[in-house]
């Protein structure tokens, strides 16, 4: 069962590999972005920080 999972994961992993591959540079730009804010985020959270995704959010925007 662990490895019908793996397997799952893998195939997801090259599926999302080929998409990203295809987007533009200002949109992988975008993405990334994004990505930098989810992980912002959830760090802070770990950390103990009390701010709402929606409030973490608009600095975040604000700053870039």
């Amino acid at each position: 069962m662990r490895n019908t999972k793996l397997n799952q994961l893998l195939v997801s992993m090259r599926i999302a590999q080929k998409h990203i591959a295809k987007l533009s540079t200002k949109q992988k730009s975008t993405l990334e972005k994004g990505w930098d804010i989810e992980h912002a985020y959830y760090s802070s959270a770990l950390e103990g920080s009390n701010l709402d995704h929606k409030e973490f959010e608009e600095l975040a925007m604000k700053v870039s």
